[in-house]
């Protein structure tokens, strides 16, 4: 019998530029590209802005000699494809993010593609400098590869172009709160160590809880335990939770409507540039949200079992109980 191979065949390392193996590259798809710049290439653009940044206009990319090539380039590339149109791009200092609609056949496939975008942005930049100081070999600028993310319906395509367009504001809110949006915190619950991001004072307020549903609740019980959870929050109360029942999703949603913060319990370790997405990235940047982690990161996406859940809900309890002791010595930086 043949083995059923999942949609994604994972590495055993994690891999920036890992392609999904069972799709076809040649194909009309969705993808939101990013490529990375190398590190001897000078910055493709300063990221400026206008604080507290509370919308995507707040924030843009100045550009680089370098950067200031790359429009022209992505023109010439689509005229060079006649297949895929470019909604929105983004210049970063040292990425660039594209979201590409592929309409129809690629003969040659996206890497391709994207190679010879690379190509005509290296290009251009050696043609732009004087004669005097041009090198007589064009220099490649950018690293080998790139990241693809494949849009499987219009609801994700639309978030990839928000989060192009989004992506100076979060540089900018990342540079002005790195506390909240890019420092690791090394956390000890009992005999275990953990990672956590975000604002660790929260596990410092007064008035931590847990937030855990059972199924065994009748219709009165579950409202009444709902009440409870909402009148601890108003009351100062930080909830902590993986959150993962219905019930329990419902009052993170309302700690973010409400403007509380909360701590949240994660199933797997931060990826070497995951940062957090959605309502928790403003969550972070607000100083609202902590999120506890294992040590690694596992590159492989797992089920999530009944025991693995109460595990996790477990460990929620165990950081209520040993932060509300006001142990100290348990959280240092990475």
């Amino acid at each position: 019998m043949n083995e059923i191979k999942p949609f994604y065949c994972n590495p055993k390392h994690p891999n920036f530029n890992r392609r999904a193996y069972h799709h076809d590259y040649t194909r009309a798809a969705k993808y939101l590209i990013t490529f990375l710049k190398k590190e001897s290439t000078p910055i493709l653009s300063q990221i400026e802005g206008f604080p507290p940044f509370s919308s995507y206009e707040s924030a843009y990319s100045k550009l680089s000699p370098i950067g200031n090539v790359v429009p022209y380039a992505i023109s010439d590339w689509i005229r060079a494809y006649p297949q895929i149109y470019v909604p929105t791009y983004a210049v970063m200092p040292d990425h660039i993010h594209l979201c590409v609609n592929v309409t129809y056949k690629l003969p040659n496939g996206l890497s391709r593609a994207i190679g010879r975008l690379k190509g005509f942005i290296s290009s251009k930049y050696h043609l732009s400098l004087p004669e005097g100081i041009r090198p007589e070999e064009m220099q490649t600028l950018f690293e080998k590869g790139f990241n693809d993310r494949i849009a499987y319906n219009q609801e994700q395509w639309e978030r990839q172009i928000h989060y192009t367009v989004d992506n100076p504001r979060r540089h900018m809110l990342k540079k002005c709160y790195p506390d909240y949006m890019l420092r690791k915190w090394l956390l000890t619950v009992g005999n275990e160590q953990y990672v956590a991001r975000g604002n660790v004072f929260l596990l410092k307020q007064p008035h931590l809880f847990s937030v855990k549903y059972s199924r065994k609740y009748s219709e009165k019980e579950s409202v009444e335990w709902l009440d409870t959870c909402k009148s601890l929050m108003h009351n100062g109360g930080i909830s902590v939770s993986p959150f993962i029942h219905p019930m329990e999703k419902a009052i993170r949603d309302y700690a973010y409507q409400e403007g509380f913060g909360l701590i949240r319990v994660c199933t797997n370790g931060f990826a070497e540039r995951e940062s957090a997405s959605g309502n928790e990235f403003e969550l972070m940047a607000q100083g609202r949200l902590l999120l506890i982690a294992p040590m690694e990161h596992n590159t492989r996406k797992e089920t999530l079992t009944y025991d693995r859940a109460h595990s996790l809900n477990r460990l929620a309890a165990s950081i209520v109980d040993t932060f509300s002791r006001n142990v100290s010595g348990l959280i240092r930086p990475l």
